[in-house]
C-alpha cells in the first residue's frame, strides 16, 4: 500500500458485494474534509491493518438492516475481539440498533465507538477527520529534544 499523507484512508466495511448508499454520502463528505473513503470486506480487514503504512486506521462499519445486524454478529464481532487488541485501529460502529454487550467488551480499548443512527454526515465526517489529525503521527511527537546519555562513553 503507498504512502500518502496528503489524503489519509479511511475504511468503510461492507457485509456484501453492493455498497450502501451510506457509503456514498460519507464518501462525499469525507472528501471534502481530505480523506479517502475505501470500502474493504471482513476477510481483507487483517491485511489492511497489517499492511497500511498510516499510524492510526479507522474502520466505519454501518448497520441499518436486521440482515446486516445478523452478518456483523456472526462475523465481524469475533474478529473484533483480535483485532482491536491493536491499538492502530479504530472502530466506529453506526447503528439504529441498540448497543448490544458491544459496548461493554470494547470500551475499555479505548478504540471502539458506538453512534447511533440518524446522525448527520457532515458533523460525523468532521469529527472523523480531527479525530484522525489528533492520532496522526505528525501529532504525536515529542516537542522536547532528546534526553542525554551515556551510550556513546561507553
Amino acid at each position: 500500500m503507498e504512502k500518502n499523507e496528503n489524503n489519509p484512508f479511511i475504511f468503510f466495511l461492507v457485509f456484501d458485494e453492493s455498497l450502501p448508499r451510506v457509503f456514498f454520502t460519507f464518501h462525499r463528505t469525507l472528501k471534502s474534509s481530505g480523506l479517502i473513503l475505501v470500502p474493504v470486506r471482513i476477510d481483507q480487514l487483517q491485511n489492511i491493518i497489517s499492511a497500511s503504512d498510516q499510524s492510526q486506521v479507522i474502520v466505519i462499519s454501518s448497520v441499518m438492516n436486521s440482515s446486516e445486524m445478523k452478518i456483523y454478529n456472526e462475523k465481524v464481532r469475533e474478529l473484533l475481539k483480535f483485532v482491536l487488541k491493536n491499538r492502530r485501529l479504530t472502530f466506529m460502529l453506526l447503528s439504529s440498533f441498540l448497543k448490544l454487550s458491544d459496548y461493554n467488551l470494547f470500551s475499555f480499548s479505548k478504540n471502539y465507538f458506538f453512534l447511533k443512527y440518524p446522525i448527520d454526515a457532515v458533523l460525523l465526517s468532521e469529527k472523523i477527520a480531527r479525530y484522525y489529525h489528533l492520532k496522526s503521527k505528525s501529532n504525536m511527537k515529542w516537542p522536547g529534544g532528546r534526553r542525554s546519555g551515556i551510550g556513546e562513553f561507553l
